[in-house]
């Protein structure tokens, strides 16, 4: 199966590596890229495996830690685009704007 980032993924994903970094230290960016890489395989192999979004029934949410969540969807039986990854303290009403 092959896994697609959206700029948007790319961009929010960067950015909270570029808090942990800031804000903490590289070991936690480290374990964070680790915890993402280990659930995209877990996608790979059953793609419908976490929640689907309340805001989008195409999309499937899913927690990495407290802080952040990783918004992904099945484009089809071959292909899975991560869409963006959410800091979980923002205001669910921007979140649904995002994944219209």
């Amino acid at each position: 199966m092959q896994v697609v980032w959206t700029k948007q993924a790319e961009d929010s994903f960067n950015e909270t590596i570029d808090y942990l970094l800031l804000k903490w230290t590289a070991k936690e960016a480290n374990n964070f890229i680790d915890l993402v890489e280990s659930i995209i395989e877990k996608i790979e192999r059953n793609p419908k495996l976490f929640k689907r979004s309340v805001f989008d029934k195409q999309s499937r949410e899913v927690i990495i830690t407290k802080h952040t969540s990783m918004f992904y969807r099945e484009l089809n039986e071959e292909v899975i685009e991560i869409e963006f990854f959410w800091n979980n303290y923002r205001d669910p009403k921007i979140k649904k704007e995002i994944i219209k």
